[in-house]
């Protein structure tokens, strides 16, 4: 059943082009054809939009000592568990989570470890609930410089569209960004700063990306969150912010 929000939103949409279309038709251009406005792709293309539109955002004043670093795949699994606000599975977290009751062949053992674990799963769950602002440091995220677009192209897992950023110590949980297609470039005008990137870059130099976001909402198809990105900063192997946006 679609959500009623959602059916008004893509009907004001197609209106929307509709009136487009009427007001380049009055300027002299052809206006688009009712089946170029819903041929298949399009509509996908919008539905898209609307859904994109509907996740709740984030609060870009919220200061960077609130955005908990994610290091590990159990983090990302605990706020997935958060967000999809549906019953744990506790078997199954514990299998992934606890390397104990994972290898634990004695059944009494494993329900014994599983009746540890049921408060600490819980806690955790409830914890990331609390602390949806996150940042992930991706290694060597940039290539080299556009000169047409004055800007670095970042790594293609932060705005490729059905790409993910996972860890390897639980990759059954991911996390997708949903305005990644606004990050694809990391725009550096001033040709001091660039210069002195791009140096380092063509000589393989240590260079991390912290990317700054705010979980949106769990997609239980796949378990991956989506998230929206805040900011981005580079900075070099000291730490040293090159450049941010």
């Amino acid at each position: 059943m679609k959500h009623p929000l959602h059916t008004l939103a893509f009907a004001a949409v197609l209106a929307t082009l509709a009136g487009c279309g009427q007001k380049a038709a009055l300027n002299g251009a052809p206006a688009p054809s009712l089946a170029d406005a819903t041929a298949p792709q399009t509509v996908e293309a919008i539905k898209e939009n609307v859904a994109r539109a509907a996740l709740p955002k984030a609060n870009k004043a919220t200061p960077a000592e609130d955005y908990i670093e994610f290091t590990s795949g159990h983090q990302i699994m605990f706020a997935y568990l958060a967000l999809a606000a549906m019953p744990v599975d506790y078997k199954d977290i514990a299998t992934t989570y606890a390397q104990d009751f994972a290898q634990a062949s004695d059944e009494f053992r494993k329900n014994d470890l599983l009746t540890a674990l049921k408060p600490k799963i819980d806690g955790e769950v409830a914890k990331a609930g609390k602390r949806r602002y996150a940042k992930m440091t991706i290694d060597n995220p940039i290539q080299k410089y556009d000169f047409e677009k004055k800007g670095f192209p970042i790594e293609g897992s932060v705005w490729q569209s059905g790409s993910y950023r996972f860890f390897s110590d639980n990759s059954n949980y991911r996390v997708g960004f949903s305005n990644g297609d606004a990050f694809r470039y990391l725009s550096v005008p001033a040709e001091d700063s660039a210069r002195a990137i791009e140096a380092l870059r063509s000589k393989y130099e240590q260079m991390h990306l912290v990317v700054y976001f705010y979980t949106q909402e769990a997609d239980i198809s796949n378990k991956t969150i989506k998230a929206e990105i805040v900011k981005v900063a580079l900075l070099d192997k000291a730490g040293n912010v090159l450049a941010s946006q």
